[in-house]
Order: structure tokens, then C-alpha cells, then sequence
């Protein structure tokens, strides 16, 4: 390995370490920084993200996404109407599961009822569907009463066995997965790790990593040893300030730009908030220095666009950031009759994604610098979407919190703007009847440039609005043990995609 002689000492140790220690048995090891609580992916609820970098090399939806983000066909080859109403879905011929059946059109309609009932977000995908068709065998028929371009987009439905619940019961169907993925289940330790066997009947070719164990490591720094010890192969969500020096000492890095995006959310319903002013809002985003977060704080590796990325559709060039200016702050908190400032409640999620708890630690010295007395407050992420649930039914809500917002770099653009900031969405703060006008026109477009231009004028409209303020791109940095290569999957959120690793 090439770099410090530190680096060389660390190898030297990382070679004298047992295959056990590795992963056991030889395996390749993968370390997360997530701690998924169980792999039932279809009842994950509120904990869906925490389970996708184990069960996304398990299961697969309909279609399938690449390395960078774009999405075509997968388990299924699917078109869609002349009016957008009907999207059609056959499966390839010859896919079976892991216990060795057949998918079939019927599995399919089992999937998306069970993920109606456990995945509120792919529930909220599914409010302009009205009913499924089985064809045949292989084929499916989604109906819509808008359009299905949004849930095409979204690659649709994981797709489980319905005779492998029939054949073994709820608890296994649970604790022991089998989906069509190029790895099956071999053993699940909660709050440790994940073993993984490569699927010899996989549909696709098979991954170069035939065994591995993904390791469950929330603490940045364990991570980080571990590479460095040798214990580990690869390590996901490498914590920023330490990539350079990992890099010095001749670890590689690949990095994908993913969803969510941290960004400073109101809840815009109640009259007697400070911040239902756009005054106050606007002084807030003058008085955050954004550049100076990222690079102080993060080492300049997260990316701070005021909109979307410029390979999304919807992309503003001509979209700017606010600058930095406290004085504006000031005058326009005085304008709305706040010299003094006000009391304000920051909740921030943890459990989830790095970089929450100093983001807000950040924005709290700023807003205080212009008086507002901000309240930090960290939360358990697994809660998130009741947290915005519950705010959302309530007008009399004063909230405002460090999201980690469906904005940027999200599957399909038209469903950020709709899922996360339309009126109808039972997880949104937001209220503009202008705004859902727009997402309207966006989700009824019928080619992708009058779809981009409809979705530029949604996040034109939430810029102005200050509805949130984007403070950072979410960025996923992985670094790897000197031969291991990588290509992770971006515009989804993180993920550990083990056919994507190969080996020199």
C-alpha cells in the first residue's frame, strides 16, 4: 500500500489478522455506519433507510437503478400508455427466488400490498393508483387515475415470494429474507452484522464477492480503526475530516451524491410563529454562512446548490444561494417586529445519517449571533416520519428542524417536490396553492422538457417562499483497503451495493 510509513505499520497489522477477524470464514468486510433493527424490509416503516445497505443486495424492485442513478429495466421490462395511465410490467423469463421459485405477476400484486401496509413511503408513491391487473403469469398492469410516470420512475415495488410466507409463516418470512437478489441470507446478528452468500442462480452475472459480512458500526472513529487495522475491506460514510488523511495513507475513495439533503425546514401553518414571516425566514437563511459550515466542519466535501443537481431534471443554473449577510439578518428580523429575537425549538435526527447533530450545532451559533435562542435537540431518525406526520396535522405547531429533506438528488424530481412540499402529503409543512398548480402540471407533463421546466418553476417557488433552506448536499464517502474497487449507487440514499465491489 502506498503512502506514510504509519500506513505501513497499519497494513503490516491488517495482514496478520485472522480470517475470522475479517468477517469470519474469509469473508469480505463491509463496514456501515447504520444499524438496521431488523430486515423485514416490507414492514420497515419509519426504519426503511437503515435497512437498504443489507436488503438491497437481498431485494430488488421492478426496475433497477445504476451506479448513477439512471433507471431502466430490472426484474421487469415495463412501458407506459400514450396517456400515462397505464404502466405494464412483465418479468424476464427464467428469475426465480432464492428458495428456488419462479417470480410471477402474482407475487408482484402480493409485494405492493404488503408494502402498502408497511412502507408509509411507498404508500405515498401510490395516491394516484387505482387499481392493479394480473395479466398473465408475467405480466402486471398498473392503473392510474393521473398518471404513472412518477411511480415508474420510481422503480416500483420490492418484490417478495408469496409462497415462500405461505410455505414457512410470518416469523421466518421476517427473520429469514429470500427476495431475487444477487445475495441471500445466511445469518443476521442485531446491532453487529449481516452475513451475505452470493446467489449461483442470480439472473444477472454473478458478483465478483461471493461471501461477505456487512458489520454494523455506528461510531465514526470504529470505522475509520477499522479500515485501518485491516479488519474491515470497505467502510461506508467515512466521516469528512478524516478522508484526507486516509487518503494520504493510500486508502482509496469513491463517493456518491445522494439523497437526503440537510436543509433547515419550517412548519408553515401556524400564524403565531415567529417564522411564519417570510421576513424571518429570509433573515435565517442570510444569516447562516453555508460555505463556512462546509468547509470548517466538513472539510469542503458536500456541495451547497440552492436547488438541484445539474443531471436532474428540473436543474436552475440560474438558481443562487443567499449570501452570507448578518446585518440583512438583523434588519429584517427587526422589520418583522423581532429586534430582540425570539425563542426557537431545532430538533436534529441522529441514528441515521452523519453530520446532523454538528449542522445543527452550527446553525445554533449562527441564529444566536442575530438573537434567535435556539434549543438543539437530537432525536432518534427511526421516528422521522411520524415526526413529520404529527407536526403536519397540527396548525397549532411551532417547529422548526434540521431535515434531512427530500429535495435534491431524490429517485425523481417530480415526486421530491410532490412528496415533500405539496398540500396533499401527509408528511408536509408546506401549504401554497400555487405550488401544487405547479407539481400538477409537473406530474401531468407529457415530455421531459415541459417535466423540467414544470418542476424549475417548484423549486423556483419553494426558494422564494423560503419554504426550507438548503444548507448541504448529502455526499456518501466510502474508502476501501488497497485492490478493493468501487462504484456506488447515486440520487438514491446511501447504500452498500455489493455486486458493485470487484477486486483487483
Amino acid at each position: 500500500m502506498a503512502g506514510t510509513g504509519a500506513a505501513t505499520a497499519v497494513a503490516g497489522v491488517g495482514a496478520l489478522l485472522s480470517p475470522r477477524s475479517r468477517g469470519g470464514e474469509g469473508r469480505f468486510t463491509a463496514v456501515t455506519n447504520q444499524s438496521p433493527p431488523m430486515l423485514d424490509l416490507s414492514k420497515s416503516g419509519g426504519s426503511l433507510n437503515l435497512l437498504k445497505p443489507v436488503t438491497d443486495n437481498i431485494f430488488e424492485t421492478l426496475l433497477d437503478n445504476g451506479p448513477d442513478g439512471s433507471v431502466g429495466p430490472g426484474l421487469c421490462e415495463a412501458t407506459i400508455s400514450d396517456d400515462q395511465r397505464v404502466v405494464e410490467y412483465r418479468v424476464r423469463p427464467g428469475i426465480r427466488f432464492h428458495n428456488g421459485m419462479p417470480v410471477t405477476a402474482e407475487d408482484i400484486a402480493f409485494s405492493h400490498e404488503r408494502c402498502m401496509d408497511g412502507q408509509p413511503t411507498y404508500r405515498s408513491r401510490c395516491y394516484d393508483l387505482e387499481r392493479l391487473e394480473v395479466v398473465d403469469e408475467r405480466t402486471i398492469r398498473f392503473h392510474f387515475r393521473t398518471s404513472g410516470g412518477t411511480y415508474l420512475r420510481t422503480r416500483g415495488t420490492y418484490v417478495f415470494s408469496r409462497s415462500y410466507l405461505r410455505d414457512v409463516g410470518e416469523e421466518r418470512f421476517a427473520t429469514h429474507p429470500v427476495g431475487t437478489g444477487p445475495y441471500q441470507f445466511v445469518r443476521f446478528v442485531e446491532s453487529e452484522f449481516a452475513d451475505l452468500d452470493a446467489f449461483p442462480a442470480y439472473w444477472r452475472e454473478r458478483p465478483q464477492i461471493h461471501k461477505a459480512r456487512i458489520i454494523f458500526a455506528p461510531e465514526d472513529m470504529t470505522r475509520v480503526a477499522m479500515l485501518q487495522s485491516g479488519e474491515a475491506d470497505i467502510v461506508m460514510a467515512v466521516p469528512f475530516p478524516m478522508v484526507p488523511e486516509l487518503q494520504r495513507q493510500g486508502f482509496a475513495r469513491a463517493d456518491a451524491n445522494v439523497h437526503p439533503t440537510f436543509a433547515l425546514r419550517f412548519h408553515m401553518l401556524n400564524p403565531e410563529a415567529p417564522w411564519y414571516d417570510r421576513r424571518v425566514r429570509l433573515a435565517m437563511a442570510h444569516a447562516i454562512d453555508q460555505e463556512a459550515m462546509v468547509n470548517g466542519v466538513f472539510g469542503g466535501i458536500p456541495r451547497t446548490l440552492p436547488g438541484l443537481f445539474p443531471d436532474e431534471v428540473g436543474y436552475d443554473p440560474e438558481l443562487r444561494r443567499r449570501a452570507y449577510d448578518p446585518a440583512l439578518a438583523r434588519r429584517l428580523l427587526a422589520e418583522a417586529g423581532y429586534p430582540n429575537g425570539f425563542r426557537m425549538p431545532l430538533i436534529y435526527f441522529v441514528g441515521n445519517y452523519q453530520g446532523g447533530r454538528e449542522t445543527a450545532e452550527v446553525v445554533t451559533l449562527f441564529l444566536r449571533r442575530i438573537g434567535i435562542d435556539v434549543e438543539p435537540e437530537g432525536v432518534d431518525s427511526a421516528g422521522t416520519p411520524a415526526f413529520n406526520r404529527e407536526h403536519a396535522r397540527n396548525p397549532h405547531s411551532m417547529m422548526v428542524n434540521i431535515a434531512t429533506a427530500v429535495f435534491a438528488n431524490y429517485s425523481d424530481s417530480v415526486e421530491s417536490m410532490r412528496f415533500s412540499y405539496g398540500s396533499r402529503p401527509p408528511n408536509s409543512w408546506y401549504r401554497s396553492p400555487v405550488f401544487d398548480r405547479l407539481v400538477d402540471r409537473a406530474i401531468r407533463a407529457p415530455t421531459e422538457a415541459e417535466r423540467a421546466e414544470a418542476v424549475r418553476a417548484c423549486v423556483r417557488q419553494i426558494h422564494e417562499d423560503v419554504a426550507i433552506i438548503p444548507l448541504w448536499n448529502n455526499v456518501v464517502v466510502y474508502m476501501m483497503r488497497e485492490g478493493v474497487h468501487f462504484r456506488p449507487t447515486n440520487r438514491d440514499v446511501p447504500l452498500l451495493r455489493l455486486r458493485d465491489v470487484t477486486r483487483a
